[in-house]
């Protein structure tokens, strides 16, 4: 028999997948990307070949982008999204350096410092600022699409502070339709955690140092360049590897 409901047992939500046969067009589709929201952790974009050739971006449940935004890109086809979003032609994977607000308990800096905040911030719902990288790129609705990096280097910028973020992402044809389901996993993890594992400063000193210009700019490396750089540098020497390139590594873009 086939599968009627679904459970999600971490939220104990039940999702009665047989609603989708008494639903039509839009309303179809909708239901179906609530379910699908619930279901899998992954933001997914829905792209469909126009007439063209080309696969358009349709539908989808954008969550977490964290740098830019499903309004200015829904209904564009692919090459269109990128080229829009002044994305380098040679950027080949799929990571950026964060910023992020320290939490109402950590408004202190290690040297002392405080900072004037507002009693409760978008760090206090969405600490990690998954959803929107406010630190680095302002505020979500004043973004100009295209030109991103349009925050002021933050004055709680430290290595505490710094995230790598990391996409993980999946094409699927469905089956009936031939549309591509674009699935987008997003990690993020504290700097300040991965240069515990020897070698790994090192290693992503000599990745951010070898960005082409285009790239730097499209990561926003301006910003956050002097305090990670800094940070990785010293992390390195602790372990004995000073200068030059690092064992294992290859230039951009590995």
């Amino acid at each position: 028999m086939p599968i009627r409901t679904v459970t999600a047992l971490a939220t104990g939500v039940t999702y009665d997948l047989s609603k989708l046969e008494t639903l039509h067009c839009v309303d179809m589709g909708e239901e179906a990307m609530r379910i699908v929201t619930g279901l899998v952790q992954e933001d997914v974009a829905i792209m469909i070949e126009g007439t063209d050739g080309k696969y358009y971006f349709q539908a989808g449940s954008i969550c977490i982008p964290g740098f830019w935004r499903m309004r200015d890109k829904i209904g564009k086809p692919l090459d269109e999204i990128h080229l829009s979003g002044n994305v380098p032609q040679l950027i080949r994977n799929n990571y950026f350096i964060q910023v992020v607000k320290p939490s109402k308990d950590k408004r202190a800096a290690d040297d002392g410092r405080s900072f004037d905040m507002e009693e409760e911030t978008t760090s206090d719902v969405d600490p990690e600022e998954l959803g929107w990288s406010e630190s680095t790129n302002g505020p979500e609705d004043s973004l100009e699409h295209g030109h991103g990096h349009s925050a002021d280097p933050a004055a709680y910028l430290r290595p505490a502070t710094l995230r790598l973020r990391n996409e993980r992402q999946t094409l699927r044809r469905l089956p009936r339709t031939g549309a591509i389901v674009f699935g987008i996993r997003t990690y993020l993890f504290k700097v300040e955690d991965l240069v515990r594992e020897r070698g790994v400063a090192g290693r992503l000193a000599s990745a951010v140092r070898s960005w082409p210009e285009d790239v730097a700019v499209y990561k926003g490396r301006k910003m956050y360049r002097d305090v990670l750089l800094g940070y990785l540098d010293e992390c390195a020497e602790k372990e004995g590897i000073t200068g030059g390139s690092v064992e294992g590594t290859l230039p951009y873009p590995y």
